[in-house]
């Protein structure tokens, strides 16, 4: 028998965090007392242990819901975990392309801005670029120099 500042100090959890858990439903049912202090077994602080573990991978906490609800239900989770993490690998790959290309024109805007000496533009030459184009005051137009 466990009370949350067992529970805490084993699994490293704050009090906030075995709470949220357990209001989520991830912990099954959580015996209480009579003074209606929840308390834990070692049941409850291998799942703990285990959805700390899922949510360092990147699980989401419905995820993590639907791996115990597997087990719970005698249904081998890691099928569906080996697709959730395949598809957070390919996700984290298209992630990197989309964040290269950021990386690339920021880095090209950052060369061309260098090229040109002083602050130039109507506020910052490196926000706004390089091309020779002003707003008009009377039109709101750009217009080319």
């Amino acid at each position: 028998m466990l009370f949350i500042k067992d529970v805490c100090r084993i699994t490293g959890l704050n009090s906030s965090a075995v709470r949220y858990y357990d209001s989520q439903g991830l912990l099954g049912e959580v015996e209480r007392r009579s003074n209606n202090y929840r308390v834990f077994d070692e049941r409850d602080i291998e799942k703990l242990l285990f959805i700390k573990k899922a949510r360092a991978l990147g699980f989401e906490l419905e995820e993590i819901k639907k791996i115990l609800v597997l087990k719970n239900n005698g249904i081998p989770p890691c099928n569906y975990v080996s697709h959730k993490i395949q598809e957070k690998i390919s996700f984290i790959k298209a992630e990197i392309v989309r964040l290269e290309k950021e990386k690339n024109k920021l880095e090209k805007h950052l060369s061309d801005a260098r090229k040109v000496s002083g602050c130039k533009g109507s506020i910052c030459h490196y926000i706004e670029g390089n091309e020779n184009e002003k707003v008009s005051e009377e039109t709101g137009m750009k217009n080319a120099q």
